[in-house]
């Protein structure tokens, strides 16, 4: 016999795993460089994600704790009333008043901007000259912001000497002449007409862009079939657009909820506590009446109730996109 030497499978070195085609291991010295990359990203992100903590998530915390005490929002002292604000809140005429209000101009606003939204940007999509001018004309109002919007609808609708109110005077109409923001039976109407009217820019030209980006191909197929304008709307072009009405719908709902400037400037929540929404009562008891803790609480309504929405907004929109 050979004196060559056999190893056994327990004495034999392991052999390497064999590696996928077409996949090398990263370099050490590319690993390295990937790493320095990502130190550096994280480095430049730091100052902002520190300041975003001091200043958001940081204060965000603290309203939990006081909400549950009885601050004046000035004084360095205060003592814990455990959950009697949220009784309070939820026993209080106004502060469901206030809900009433958010549902209204929140929930409406976003159903009344997306649709006239999505028929002026079809409008915009079949013009065949001058569009850029009419889509700048569009989105003139998302340019100013909500405080000088309102100041400006505030003298508009000025009962003595606005110009509606001068209009209608001069037309022969003098007695159609209301008080338009301190009559308490129109003054939600008003409200939701001017939020719907300042907000719609950005909504329109994301509709815009995603009709301009549906396959002409499909549409003239359907064309040829025989398809109605009505069909090819509802069986190709709506389908399209399930993630631009989500995303619409999603960004109309939060600003809606939060609706706080127009009604600063406009009622300050009159007449009386008529028009006041969630996010005006929490600034006005916190800041106004000095209810810190009790504002507090209210905060935590509204963040529950924006986070409750939004998420069951989405989930609804998303199981449509999947359908579609």
């Amino acid at each position: 016999m050979s004196d060559q030497r056999v190893l056994t499978p327990a004495l034999a070195p392991a052999a390497e795993p064999p590696q996928p085609p077409g996949e090398e291991r990263p370099a050490p010295r590319r690993r390295a460089r990937f790493d320095g990359q990502r130190l550096a990203m994280l480095l430049f992100i730091a100052p902002a994600l520190v300041l975003y903590l001091l200043m958001m998530i940081v204060p965000s915390i603290q309203s939990i704790q006081l909400s549950l005490t009885n601050w004046d929002g000035i004084s360095d002292t205060f003592q814990y009333v455990g959950l009697r604000n949220y009784e309070d809140i939820l026993t209080s005429d106004r502060f469901w008043n206030a809900v009433r209000n958010t549902l209204i101009l929140g929930l409406g606003s976003a159903v009344v901007i997306n649709v006239i939204a999505l028929v002026v940007a079809m409008m915009l999509d079949k013009l065949n000259h001058a569009q850029g001018f009419f889509r700048t004309v569009v989105y003139l109002p998302a340019l100013v912001s909500g405080f000088i919007a309102a100041t400006i609808w505030k003298y508009v609708l000025n009962f003595n000497f606005g110009a509606v109110n001068t209009t209608l005077e001069a037309m022969g109409l003098g007695g159609q002449a209301k008080d338009w923001l301190g009559d308490h039976d129109i003054v939600i109407g008003v409200l939701l007409f001017i939020i719907c009217f300042t907000l719609g820019g950005n909504t329109t030209l994301i509709y815009l862009a995603n009709l301009q980006s549906v396959p002409q191909e499909l549409v003239e197929a359907a064309r040829i079939d025989g398809a109605s304008r009505a069909q090819v709307f509802r069986y190709v072009t709506w389908p399209m657009l399930a993630g631009a009405v989500t995303v619409n719908m999603t960004l109309m709902l939060i600003a809606g909820w939060t609706i706080f400037d127009q009604i600063m400037v406009l009622t300050m929540g009159g007449p009386g506590f008529i028009s006041e929404t969630m996010a005006f009562f929490i600034y006005k008891v916190g800041f106004g009446e000095y209810r810190a803790g009790y504002g507090s609480a209210a905060a935590i309504v509204l963040f529950i109730v924006v986070l409750a929405t939004t998420i069951l907004a989405n989930r609804y929109m998303r199981s449509r996109e999947i359908q579609a």
